[in-house]
Protein backbone atom coordinates (compact mmCIF):
# COMPACT_ATOMS: atom_id res chain seq x y z
CA UNK A 1 0.00 0.00 0.00
CA UNK A 2 1.43 3.15 -1.02
CA UNK A 3 -0.65 6.21 -0.19
CA UNK A 4 0.63 9.90 -1.38
CA UNK A 5 3.84 7.38 -2.83
CA UNK A 6 4.37 6.98 0.88
CA UNK A 7 6.18 3.59 1.52
CA UNK A 8 5.15 1.70 4.65
CA UNK A 9 6.86 -0.65 6.78
CA UNK A 10 4.68 -2.94 6.67
CA UNK A 11 1.39 -1.81 5.21
CA UNK A 12 -1.93 -4.77 4.95
CA UNK A 13 -2.00 -6.77 1.65
CA UNK A 14 -5.50 -7.34 0.38
CA UNK A 15 -7.05 -8.37 -2.76
CA UNK A 16 -10.81 -9.48 -4.65
CA UNK A 17 -10.64 -12.68 -1.97
CA UNK A 18 -11.10 -10.58 1.19
CA UNK A 19 -13.37 -7.99 -0.11
CA UNK A 20 -15.88 -10.75 -1.32
CA UNK A 21 -15.41 -12.75 2.27
CA UNK A 22 -16.21 -9.28 3.58
CA UNK A 23 -19.49 -8.77 1.40
CA UNK A 24 -20.59 -12.20 2.00
CA UNK A 25 -20.84 -11.59 5.66
CA UNK A 26 -22.62 -8.61 5.41
CA UNK A 27 -24.89 -10.09 3.44
CA UNK A 28 -25.40 -13.38 5.81
CA UNK A 29 -26.43 -10.84 8.43
CA UNK A 30 -24.19 -12.25 10.64
CA UNK A 31 -21.72 -9.25 11.72
CA UNK A 32 -21.72 -10.31 15.67
CA UNK A 33 -18.90 -12.71 16.88
CA UNK A 34 -20.84 -15.79 15.62
CA UNK A 35 -20.95 -16.77 12.28
CA UNK A 36 -19.66 -19.48 9.13
CA UNK A 37 -16.10 -17.08 8.84
CA UNK A 38 -15.26 -17.16 12.47
CA UNK A 39 -15.94 -21.06 12.49
CA UNK A 40 -13.91 -21.31 9.34
CA UNK A 41 -10.75 -19.28 9.93
CA UNK A 42 -11.21 -20.99 13.39
CA UNK A 43 -11.05 -24.61 12.00
CA UNK A 44 -7.84 -23.24 9.88
CA UNK A 45 -5.76 -22.16 12.58
CA UNK A 46 -6.40 -25.25 14.69
CA UNK A 47 -5.39 -28.06 12.04
CA UNK A 48 -2.37 -25.89 11.29
CA UNK A 49 -1.34 -26.05 15.11
CA UNK A 50 -2.90 -28.93 15.76
CA UNK A 51 -4.59 -27.56 18.87
CA UNK A 52 -7.79 -25.95 19.67
CA UNK A 53 -7.70 -22.27 18.80
CA UNK A 54 -10.18 -19.61 19.95
CA UNK A 55 -10.29 -16.35 17.65
CA UNK A 56 -10.06 -12.56 20.20
CA UNK A 57 -10.38 -9.30 19.40
CA UNK A 58 -6.40 -8.62 19.66
CA UNK A 59 -3.51 -10.78 20.57
CA UNK A 60 -3.18 -8.89 24.15
CA UNK A 61 -7.04 -10.17 25.13
CA UNK A 62 -5.13 -13.63 24.30
CA UNK A 63 -2.62 -13.64 26.79
CA UNK A 64 -5.12 -12.33 29.25
CA UNK A 65 -6.79 -14.92 28.63
CA UNK A 66 -4.08 -17.26 28.74
CA UNK A 67 -2.51 -15.54 31.91
CA UNK A 68 -6.14 -16.15 33.59
CA UNK A 69 -6.09 -20.15 32.33
CA UNK A 70 -3.08 -20.50 34.23
CA UNK A 71 -4.62 -19.34 37.23
CA UNK A 72 -2.16 -15.88 37.61
CA UNK A 73 -3.78 -13.79 40.61
CA UNK A 74 -2.49 -10.90 42.75
CA UNK A 75 1.15 -10.65 43.47
CA UNK A 76 2.07 -13.94 42.08
CA UNK A 77 5.51 -13.70 39.95
CA UNK A 78 5.25 -13.64 36.07
CA UNK A 79 8.66 -14.10 33.96
CA UNK A 80 8.51 -12.42 30.66
CA UNK A 81 10.68 -11.09 27.82
CA UNK A 82 12.31 -7.91 28.09
CA UNK A 83 12.86 -6.74 24.27
CA UNK A 84 9.36 -6.84 23.18
CA UNK A 85 5.97 -4.70 22.68
CA UNK A 86 4.67 -3.46 26.18
CA UNK A 87 1.29 -5.78 24.93
CA UNK A 88 3.28 -8.60 26.42
CA UNK A 89 3.65 -7.57 29.73
CA UNK A 90 0.36 -5.16 30.16
CA UNK A 91 -1.60 -8.08 30.93
CA UNK A 92 0.33 -9.02 33.65
CA UNK A 93 -0.57 -6.37 35.38
CA UNK A 94 -4.17 -6.38 34.65
CA UNK A 95 -3.64 -9.42 36.32
CA UNK A 96 -2.23 -7.04 39.14
CA UNK A 97 0.50 -9.67 39.22
CA UNK A 98 4.38 -8.81 39.11
CA UNK A 99 6.53 -9.15 35.92
CA UNK A 100 9.91 -9.86 36.13
CA UNK A 101 12.01 -8.82 33.04
CA UNK A 102 14.49 -11.12 31.06
CA UNK A 103 17.03 -9.90 28.98
CA UNK A 104 18.00 -10.95 25.27
CA UNK A 105 20.74 -12.88 24.01
CA UNK A 106 22.98 -11.84 21.20
CA UNK A 107 22.36 -14.16 18.48
CA UNK A 108 18.62 -14.04 18.33
CA UNK A 109 17.65 -10.37 20.47
CA UNK A 110 15.31 -13.03 22.11
CA UNK A 111 15.09 -14.21 25.81
CA UNK A 112 18.16 -15.73 26.70
CA UNK A 113 18.27 -18.63 28.32
CA UNK A 114 21.48 -17.95 30.49
CA UNK A 115 19.96 -15.03 31.73
CA UNK A 116 16.38 -17.10 32.57
CA UNK A 117 18.94 -19.05 34.37
CA UNK A 118 20.03 -16.77 36.34
CA UNK A 119 16.98 -14.74 37.27
CA UNK A 120 15.34 -18.24 38.43
CA UNK A 121 18.62 -18.99 40.93
CA UNK A 122 18.24 -14.72 41.94
CA UNK A 123 14.62 -15.12 42.48
CA UNK A 124 15.34 -18.68 44.60
CA UNK A 125 17.47 -16.44 46.87
CA UNK A 126 14.70 -14.26 47.58
CA UNK A 127 12.19 -17.07 48.34
CA UNK A 128 10.16 -16.09 45.03
CA UNK A 129 8.86 -18.61 42.87
CA UNK A 130 7.29 -17.34 39.68
CA UNK A 131 4.37 -18.86 38.86
CA UNK A 132 4.85 -18.57 34.65
CA UNK A 133 6.90 -17.39 31.62
CA UNK A 134 5.19 -15.36 28.91
CA UNK A 135 8.04 -15.27 25.85
CA UNK A 136 8.00 -13.36 22.57
CA UNK A 137 9.72 -14.32 19.63
CA UNK A 138 10.87 -10.78 18.03
CA UNK A 139 10.35 -10.28 14.86
CA UNK A 140 9.47 -13.59 13.94
CA UNK A 141 12.52 -15.20 14.75
CA UNK A 142 12.61 -18.00 17.13
CA UNK A 143 13.87 -18.21 20.71
CA UNK A 144 15.92 -21.29 21.83
CA UNK A 145 12.75 -23.35 23.15
CA UNK A 146 14.18 -26.27 23.89
CA UNK A 147 16.58 -25.08 26.99
CA UNK A 148 13.52 -22.55 27.98
CA UNK A 149 11.38 -25.44 27.95
CA UNK A 150 13.80 -27.76 29.90
CA UNK A 151 14.01 -24.80 32.44
CA UNK A 152 10.60 -24.18 33.19
CA UNK A 153 9.41 -27.44 33.45
CA UNK A 154 12.66 -28.19 35.76
CA UNK A 155 10.82 -25.29 37.91
CA UNK A 156 7.62 -26.24 37.30
CA UNK A 157 6.88 -22.85 35.40
CA UNK A 158 3.94 -22.40 32.78
CA UNK A 159 4.65 -21.18 29.43
CA UNK A 160 2.77 -18.81 27.47
CA UNK A 161 4.48 -18.48 24.12
CA UNK A 162 3.72 -14.82 22.24
CA UNK A 163 3.98 -15.70 18.78
CA UNK A 164 2.36 -12.20 17.80
CA UNK A 165 4.97 -11.42 15.40
CA UNK A 166 6.23 -15.15 14.27
CA UNK A 167 2.53 -16.96 12.31
CA UNK A 168 4.69 -18.85 9.66
CA UNK A 169 8.10 -19.16 11.81
CA UNK A 170 9.00 -22.68 12.75
CA UNK A 171 11.21 -24.41 15.11
CA UNK A 172 12.33 -27.92 14.85
CA UNK A 173 9.26 -28.11 12.24
CA UNK A 174 6.54 -26.97 14.85
CA UNK A 175 4.86 -23.75 14.13
CA UNK A 176 5.48 -21.28 16.71
CA UNK A 177 2.63 -20.44 19.55
CA UNK A 178 2.24 -24.47 19.45
CA UNK A 179 5.50 -24.97 22.08
CA UNK A 180 3.80 -23.55 25.31
CA UNK A 181 1.36 -24.78 27.72
CA UNK A 182 -0.45 -21.76 25.81
CA UNK A 183 -0.36 -20.07 22.49
CA UNK A 184 -0.77 -16.52 20.92
CA UNK A 185 -1.06 -14.94 17.26
CA UNK A 186 -2.12 -11.81 16.24
CA UNK A 187 -3.62 -10.10 13.37
CA UNK A 188 -3.23 -6.37 14.06
CA UNK A 189 -2.99 -4.60 10.71
CA UNK A 190 0.86 -4.96 10.26
CA UNK A 191 1.21 -8.34 10.97
CA UNK A 192 1.52 -11.11 8.16
CA UNK A 193 -1.89 -11.65 8.17
CA UNK A 194 -4.41 -9.26 9.50
CA UNK A 195 -8.05 -8.95 10.06
CA UNK A 196 -7.44 -5.24 10.60
CA UNK A 197 -7.13 -6.00 14.40
CA UNK A 198 -7.42 -9.42 16.38
CA UNK A 199 -5.64 -12.41 17.83
CA UNK A 200 -6.39 -15.72 18.46
CA UNK A 201 -5.24 -18.07 21.67
CA UNK A 202 -4.19 -21.58 21.33
CA UNK A 203 -5.04 -23.88 23.71
CA UNK A 204 -4.16 -27.46 25.16
CA UNK A 205 -6.96 -29.18 25.71
CA UNK A 206 -10.92 -29.13 24.59
CA UNK A 207 -11.69 -28.32 28.60
CA UNK A 208 -9.33 -25.18 28.47
CA UNK A 209 -10.64 -24.21 25.13
CA UNK A 210 -14.60 -23.76 26.40
CA UNK A 211 -13.45 -22.12 29.49
CA UNK A 212 -11.40 -19.56 27.51
CA UNK A 213 -14.90 -19.01 25.29
CA UNK A 214 -16.78 -18.83 28.04
CA UNK A 215 -14.36 -15.80 29.38
CA UNK A 216 -13.94 -14.30 26.32
CA UNK A 217 -17.77 -13.85 25.81
CA UNK A 218 -18.65 -11.86 29.24
CA UNK A 219 -18.71 -15.34 31.03
CA UNK A 220 -22.17 -15.95 30.25
CA UNK A 221 -23.51 -19.40 32.59
CA UNK A 222 -25.91 -21.46 30.92
CA UNK A 223 -28.92 -20.28 31.55
CA UNK A 224 -32.22 -19.15 29.94
CA UNK A 225 -31.60 -15.16 31.47
CA UNK A 226 -27.93 -13.74 31.67
CA UNK A 227 -26.33 -15.25 34.87
CA UNK A 228 -22.73 -14.12 35.56
CA UNK A 229 -20.71 -16.32 38.75
CA UNK A 230 -17.31 -14.93 37.53
CA UNK A 231 -15.27 -12.14 35.99
CA UNK A 232 -15.48 -12.16 32.06
CA UNK A 233 -14.44 -9.92 29.25
CA UNK A 234 -15.55 -8.93 25.68
CA UNK A 235 -12.92 -10.37 23.26
CA UNK A 236 -14.31 -12.37 21.18
CA UNK A 237 -13.38 -11.41 17.54
CA UNK A 238 -16.58 -10.81 14.83
CA UNK A 239 -17.61 -12.78 11.61
CA UNK A 240 -16.65 -10.00 9.68
CA UNK A 241 -12.86 -9.35 11.00
CA UNK A 242 -12.63 -13.42 10.77
CA UNK A 243 -13.96 -12.98 6.97
CA UNK A 244 -10.95 -10.93 6.02
CA UNK A 245 -8.00 -13.54 8.18
CA UNK A 246 -10.30 -16.57 6.57
CA UNK A 247 -8.64 -15.43 2.93
CA UNK A 248 -5.27 -14.04 4.31
CA UNK A 249 -4.40 -17.07 6.06
CA UNK A 250 -4.89 -19.38 2.54
CA UNK A 251 -1.92 -16.85 1.66
CA UNK A 252 0.05 -17.18 4.48
CA UNK A 253 3.26 -19.09 2.71
CA UNK A 254 3.31 -16.87 -0.13
CA UNK A 255 3.69 -14.43 2.47
CA UNK A 256 6.36 -15.62 4.28
CA UNK A 257 8.24 -16.66 1.29
CA UNK A 258 8.00 -13.07 -0.25
CA UNK A 259 9.05 -11.49 3.18
CA UNK A 260 11.89 -14.07 3.89
CA UNK A 261 12.93 -12.88 -0.14
CA UNK A 262 12.86 -9.01 0.97
CA UNK A 263 15.02 -9.46 4.21
CA UNK A 264 17.66 -11.47 1.68
CA UNK A 265 17.77 -8.43 -0.60
CA UNK A 266 18.56 -6.53 1.91
CA UNK A 267 21.07 -8.72 3.43
CA UNK A 268 22.81 -8.67 0.07
CA UNK A 269 22.86 -5.11 -0.42
CA UNK A 270 24.91 -4.90 2.94
CA UNK A 271 27.29 -7.38 2.08
CA UNK A 272 30.47 -5.69 1.33
CA UNK A 273 29.19 -2.58 2.11
CA UNK A 274 28.83 -1.91 5.71
CA UNK A 275 29.21 -4.40 8.71
CA UNK A 276 25.29 -5.03 10.05
CA UNK A 277 23.56 -7.32 12.77
CA UNK A 278 20.84 -9.00 12.23
CA UNK A 279 18.94 -12.06 14.35
CA UNK A 280 20.23 -15.27 13.40
CA UNK A 281 18.53 -18.45 12.49
CA UNK A 282 19.09 -21.78 14.68
CA UNK A 283 19.96 -23.98 12.52
CA UNK A 284 16.38 -25.87 14.05
CA UNK A 285 14.47 -22.88 13.06
CA UNK A 286 12.79 -21.04 10.19
CA UNK A 287 11.64 -17.47 10.24
CA UNK A 288 8.84 -15.60 8.46
CA UNK A 289 11.34 -12.45 8.44
CA UNK A 290 8.37 -10.54 9.77
CA UNK A 291 10.41 -7.23 10.08
CA UNK A 292 13.62 -6.51 8.46
CA UNK A 293 15.57 -5.72 11.64
CA UNK A 294 19.34 -4.74 11.76
CA UNK A 295 21.83 -3.24 13.63
CA UNK A 296 23.43 0.30 12.12
CA UNK A 297 27.06 1.51 13.17
CA UNK A 298 26.21 4.57 15.41
CA UNK A 299 27.77 6.58 13.11
CA UNK A 300 25.32 5.96 10.12
CA UNK A 301 22.10 4.94 12.10
CA UNK A 302 20.31 8.56 12.72
CA UNK A 303 21.30 9.93 9.37
CA UNK A 304 19.43 6.38 7.90
CA UNK A 305 16.43 6.93 10.20
CA UNK A 306 16.10 10.95 8.88
CA UNK A 307 16.93 10.23 5.38
CA UNK A 308 14.16 7.09 5.16
CA UNK A 309 11.93 9.65 6.31
CA UNK A 310 12.87 12.60 4.35
CA UNK A 311 11.74 10.99 1.18
CA UNK A 312 8.72 9.35 2.86
CA UNK A 313 9.54 5.79 3.53
CA UNK A 314 8.78 4.55 7.28
CA UNK A 315 10.97 2.86 9.47
CA UNK A 316 10.86 1.77 13.42
CA UNK A 317 13.41 1.99 15.96
CA UNK A 318 13.44 -1.35 17.68
CA UNK A 319 11.66 -2.04 20.92
CA UNK A 320 12.74 0.01 24.08
CA UNK A 321 13.20 -2.44 26.29
CA UNK A 322 10.45 -3.03 28.91
CA UNK A 323 12.35 -2.44 32.25
CA UNK A 324 13.47 1.09 30.81
CA UNK A 325 9.80 2.16 30.72
CA UNK A 326 8.08 3.89 32.99
CA UNK A 327 5.28 2.19 33.48
CA UNK A 328 7.77 -1.05 34.23
CA UNK A 329 10.36 1.06 36.20
CA UNK A 330 9.84 -0.94 39.75
CA UNK A 331 10.08 -4.45 38.02
CA UNK A 332 13.34 -6.87 38.49
CA UNK A 333 15.04 -7.18 35.22
CA UNK A 334 17.86 -9.47 34.53
CA UNK A 335 20.00 -9.36 31.55
CA UNK A 336 22.34 -7.23 29.62
CA UNK A 337 21.38 -3.36 29.81
CA UNK A 338 24.17 -2.74 26.81
CA UNK A 339 22.52 -4.59 24.80
CA UNK A 340 19.19 -3.81 25.65
CA UNK A 341 20.26 -0.09 24.52
CA UNK A 342 22.25 -1.15 21.56
CA UNK A 343 19.53 -2.80 20.20
CA UNK A 344 16.98 -0.14 20.97
CA UNK A 345 19.25 2.85 19.61
CA UNK A 346 21.29 1.43 17.05
CA UNK A 347 18.96 -1.11 15.57
CA UNK A 348 16.15 -0.18 12.27
CA UNK A 349 13.32 -1.93 11.15
CA UNK A 350 13.15 -1.69 7.10
CA UNK A 351 10.32 -1.80 5.05
CA UNK A 352 8.97 -5.23 4.88
CA UNK A 353 5.50 -5.86 3.33
CA UNK A 354 5.12 -8.68 1.39
CA UNK A 355 3.60 -6.20 -1.58
CA UNK A 356 6.87 -4.31 -1.94
CA UNK A 357 8.12 -4.52 -5.49
CA UNK A 358 11.02 -4.03 -6.63
CA UNK A 359 11.30 -0.98 -7.25
CA UNK A 360 10.38 0.02 -3.56
CA UNK A 361 13.52 -2.15 -2.96
CA UNK A 362 15.61 -0.28 -5.07
CA UNK A 363 14.68 2.89 -3.96
CA UNK A 364 15.33 2.41 -0.09
CA UNK A 365 18.28 1.08 -1.12
CA UNK A 366 19.59 3.46 -3.22
CA UNK A 367 18.75 5.98 -0.08
CA UNK A 368 20.55 3.69 1.90
CA UNK A 369 23.91 3.65 -0.15
CA UNK A 370 24.32 7.20 0.23
CA UNK A 371 25.01 6.48 3.93
CA UNK A 372 27.07 3.82 3.58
Amino acid sequence: MHKNNKIYLSPPCVDDAEIKNVCDALHSGWISPLGSFTDDFSNKLSRYFKKKVLLTNSGTSAIHLALRLSGIKENDYVLCSDFTFAATAFPILYQKAIPVFIGSEKETWNLSPEFLNEALAGLKKKNIHPKALVIAHAYGVAAQMDKIINLCKKHNILLIEDAAEALGSLYNGTPLGKLGDYGIVSFNGNKIITCSTGGALILPDDDKYLYAQKLATQAKEKADYYKHDELGYNYAQSNILAAIGNAQFDKLNKKVTRRREIFNYYLSFFKDKIEVSYQKEYKNSFSNRWLSSFIFPESVNKKIKESLKQNNIECRYLWNPLHKQKVFKNYLFYGDKKLEKQLFEQGISLPSGDNLGNKDLQKITGILEKHL
